[in-house]
């Protein structure tokens, strides 16, 4: 399976430089040089300043519209530079990292999914972002949404990775943005490794892309792991990736349409009547009652890795935080706008012109010999 990781945005090409690390192929797209120039792991020739002309490479300071415009005026180069990793040979998935809250991401990420369906049809492009915290305030909520409304419209799935997660880790900032960033690269890789490799029950490539098509609704991908000689129930295990501490978005996985599971562990420990109990009461509880499953058992692991992922998802109370927020926020503010006009109309009508108030002066055309314009007083 072939998939191309495209960071855009400060957030998003930090994450893709993890990806790189991990030997994935990536891009990085920024309208800042200096944040270009931090990353350690993507070479120099595919990472690509965006939007120059506006921004002087300066970044855009978390204004969408600077980023939306940046990402047109360069999108010729951009897809230019993505034909020449990808050449002739089809790439099954395009994922899309971003930050929801800023300005590049936000404004530049829907108009590059628009123009990767358009030019790849038999591709997914799947969009993961990273949506911004309560105490970030209103401007990354509002760009969120919005972010969100459009996505929505262009990618086949949205996994929407919830920052709040943050403040359950005891690390300072830098380590907990870190090691989110990390955590979704080693989900995502997780999965992309087990995918088309033989085992007893096989997730192949078209089983991945039928569950990432989910019509723009959002998708969230679950882990859990643990030292094979600790695991003495792999069905608790299995929902464990599928609970709060498994998941990094807060989503009802009953409103699911699809979900996948991935299991990868010793022989001893991949018992049939754990897995399947699991399994079963996962099917039972989702919506579209189709969970895709690929067991791999390995006499060389000690550990057990569960991945799943789940599309389809409509409910989701960290989506519909943000979406409600940003209503509420517009709503206040038009109404606030309105009355201010109102007032400021109110306070100036029935105010004379100057043409009201003052005669009319006209110029007699003669300049005197120290150089000023003589004028006369012209009556009404």
């Amino acid at each position: 399976m072939r998939a191309l990781i495209i960071g855009i945005g400060q957030c998003g090409t930090k994450i893709a430089d993890l990806f790189a690390l991990v030997d994935f192929d990536a891009i990085a797209l920024n309208t800042s040089r200096g944040d270009l120039e931090y990353l350690k792991h993507i070479p120099h020739d595919r990472r690509i300043l965006i939007g120059e002309s506006i921004t002087g490479g300066k970044g855009v300071n978390a204004n969408p519209l600077l980023g939306r415009e940046a990402m047109k005026r360069d999108l010729p180069l951009v897809m230019r530079k993505i034909s020449s990793i990808v050449g002739y040979e089809d790439v099954d998935i395009f994922f899309l990292t971003f930050g929801f809250g800023g300005g590049t991401g936000a404004g530049g990420t829907p108009v590059l999914a628009e123009a990767l369906k358009e030019e790849y049809p038999d591709s997914l492009v799947v969009a993961i972002g990273a949506l911004p915290l309560k105490e970030e305030g209103i401007r990354p909520t509002i760009n969120a949404a919005i972010t969100i409304d459009k996505l929505s419209k262009v990618a086949d799935s949205i996994i929407a990775i919830d920052n709040n997660k943050l403040k359950e880790s005891g690390d300072d900032i830098s380590r907990a943005y870190e090691r989110i960033n990390y955590t979704i690269v080693e989900r995502i890789a997780s999965l992309l490794a087990l995918v088309d490799v033989p085992g007893e029950q096989t997730l192949d490539a078209s089983d991945l892309k039928f569950v990432l098509k989910a019509f723009g609704s959002f998708a969230t991908v679950g882990y859990a792991k643990a030292d094979a000689s600790k695991v003495k129930n792999l069905s608790r295990l299995i929902l464990k990736s599928f609970e709060s501490e498994g998941l990094y978005l807060d989503a009802n996985i009953e409103s699911a349409l699809y979900g996948l599971v991935a299991i990868h562990g010793p022989h001893e420990v991949l018992k049939a009547s754990d897995i399947f109990e699991a399994l079963d009461y996962l099917t039972s509880k989702i919506r579209g009652k189709q969970i895709f499953r690929g067991f791999y058992p390995d006499p060389r692991e000690r550990e057990v890795e569960v991945v799943t992922l789940l599309s389809g998802i409509y409910e989701s109370k960290s989506i519909e935080d943000i979406v409600r927020t940003a209503k509420e926020y517009a709503r206040s503010f038009m109404q606030a706008k309105s009355e201010a006009e109102t007032k400021k109309k109110e306070l100036l009508t029935g105010l004379p012109d100057f043409d009201d108030v003052y005669p009319s002066l006209e110029a007699t055309g003669s300049d005197d010999s120290e150089g000023f314009v003589e004028y006369r007083e012209v009556s009404r």
